[in-house]
Order: structure tokens, then C-alpha cells, then sequence
């Protein structure tokens, strides 16, 4: 049985965390009290007791720089899919001409559809060409720094200042389209976001920004990128669903108005 001299004795030794450890050891407060280290040599203690003590502050010593060394997985792992993330979306943001086929689909609570969808992108200039049973079905879309036109299939032109507005006018639907430019290509727009989580080869997995929640499906290689072939973007009664087919990010043909 341990002497009560043991624990008396044990009570009195305290062992220091290394200064360099970060978030490890817990750190001692300024109004905290001290007690001096004690060789267990000094210490009145039965032969027995010694070799107790001693194999229990080896143990305590040993797991303590366990503790105070051990560098999380999770923020190795979370920095190096940063890192693929950056360089992936370094290398599209400098892209100024792609272009994307497959199907849109808008729904904003009360009405919504579907149809094919051609997106064309040069610098900073869209081209979309959409045909199916949403909106007016058909329509052709242009918008650049000089403004939007949208051209429907029974002929009318219709022009605004910018993009967003001409879509709300004309189709009804309240949706960011300067920021569905970035979002498209599997990359957060220009500005704060509320949440971006990746997988493990850097591609965004979950977006909120600008009050809208983006998840996006599978990837595939593109060529030079895995680009998202599928995602959808929620805000509250609305939803729009982009199902890539193909992507060509070396597009050469000029959007012509």
C-alpha cells in the first residue's frame, strides 16, 4: 500500500509544459501558486514508494510532451487543400474566354422550368443562348460593360444597364448573375463569403456568399481543370441548377450582338 508520505510528496511536484508548445498544455495563471521542483531523492520516502513515484512521473512526463507536440491532422490537411484551391482558381481567374453546354433550371417557389443553355464567356463579356420552356422559351442574352441586350424568339430586343436588371425585368428572376460567373467555374466571386469548404483535391464542395448556399457535385477533368459538372444555388424560395455536359476552356469563337 502507498505511504501517505507518497502522496503527500506527490501533491508537492509540479512539471513545467514546454514554452514553445502552442494550445497544447494549459497555461498556469499569473495568481496561481508554485511549487518548487523536489530532487525524489530528497524526499522522505520508503524505497518501494520511490520507485513508485518515480514510474508515475515518467508516465506523466512522457505523455505530457505528447500533448504539448502533437500537430492537429485536421489543420495540415485543411491548409494543403487552401493551397490546391488557390492555385486552381489563380489559373481560371486568369482564363478570359470558356464556354460551358448542359442545362439551367430556375425555380423561384412559385413558377419555374428548365432547358438547354450555351454560355459563352469572353473577358468581360456573357453570351448566353437558352431554349426551353422557361421565361419567353427561347432567348439570346449579351452583356458587357456597355449594358445588356436580350433577344427573344419572336424577334423583341430588349436592353437594360446591366445584366441583373434585364433578367429580373424581363424573366422575373432575382438572381446574381455577375456572381453565377464565378460560381459556375467551381470559384467564390469577388469579395466576402460566409462559408467555403473543399475536398481533398482543393474544389469547392459548399459556398455561402452574398446570402445564397451553392453545393456542387461530381467534377471532371477538363483539360487543364476539374471543373464542376453539377451545382445548385438556394436562397430562400428561389433555386437554380446548372447540369454541365461539357466545358472547353480554350474557346476561341467571339460572342457576335
Amino acid at each position: 500500500m502507498i505511504s501517505r508520505s507518497f502522496l503527500v510528496a506527490l501533491k508537492g511536484v509540479s512539471l513545467p509544459c514546454s514554452q514553445k508548445a502552442e494550445g497544447g498544455c494549459a497555461r498556469r495563471h499569473d495568481n496561481e501558486r508554485t511549487v518548487p521542483l523536489v530532487p525524489l531523492a530528497s524526499l522522505d520516502l520508503p524505497t518501494r514508494d520511490r520507485r513508485v513515484a518515480f514510474g508515475f512521473l515518467s508516465l506523466n512526463f512522457a505523455l505530457l510532451i505528447s500533448a504539448c507536440s502533437i500537430v492537429p491532422t485536421g489543420e495540415i490537411d485543411q491548409a494543403s487543400r487552401v493551397l490546391l484551391y488557390q492555385a486552381k482558381s489563380g489559373a481560371l481567374a486568369e482564363a478570359q474566354q470558356w464556354a460551358l453546354t448542359g442545362r439551367l433550371a430556375v425555380n423561384d417557389g412559385n413558377d419555374g422550368g428548365s432547358g438547354h443553355l450555351n454560355w459563352q464567356q469572353h473577358g468581360q463579356t456573357s453570351c448566353l443562348s437558352f431554349h426551353g420552356p422557361l421565361g419567353p422559351g427561347a432567348w439570346q442574352l449579351y452583356a458587357g460593360e456597355n449594358g445588356a441586350v436580350m433577344e427573344w424568339a419572336d424577334g423583341k430586343v430588349h436592353r437594360a444597364d446591366n445584366v441583373g436588371e434585364l433578367i429580373e425585368q424581363r424573366l422575373g428572376w432575382m438572381i446574381p448573375v455577375n456572381a453565377l460567373v464565378w460560381w459556375v467555374r467551381g470559384l467564390t466571386a469577388p469579395g466576402e463569403w460566409e462559408l467555403r469548404q473543399l475536398d481533398e483535391q482543393g474544389n469547392l464542395e459548399k459556398l455561402n456568399q452574398l446570402g445564397w448556399n451553392i453545393e456542387y457535385g461530381k467534377y471532371r477533368d477538363a483539360g487543364s481543370a476539374f471543373m464542376p459538372m453539377k451545382l445548385t444555388a438556394r436562397r430562400q424560395s428561389y433555386t437554380v441548377k446548372f447540369a454541365i455536359q461539357d466545358w472547353d476552356l480554350v474557346a476561341e469563337t467571339g460572342c457576335n450582338e
